[in-house]
């Protein structure tokens, strides 16, 4: 969520090149993706098949609920 936060609006290999040494694997982000996106954090929009990823809860709600 914080390099999503960041970036506001990103393609998966985008939030995959923010990712420090060793990157995680395409597929391990592609899981969390649409993990958080099945409980309604994020959402996306399709460019053929492409996803481009937008958050659907700003960072400020998440810090107040920890």
């Amino acid at each position: 969520m914080q390099y999503l936060w960041k970036r506001k609006k990103a393609f998966l290999k985008e939030l995959l090149a923010d990712f420090p040494e060793p990157k995680p694997a395409k597929t391990t982000i592609a899981t969390l993706l649409k993990r958080i996106a099945d409980k309604g954090f994020i959402d996306y929009k399709l460019f053929g098949k492409s996803r481009q990823y937008y958050p659907l809860i700003k960072k400020r709600i998440i810090s107040q609920i920890m």
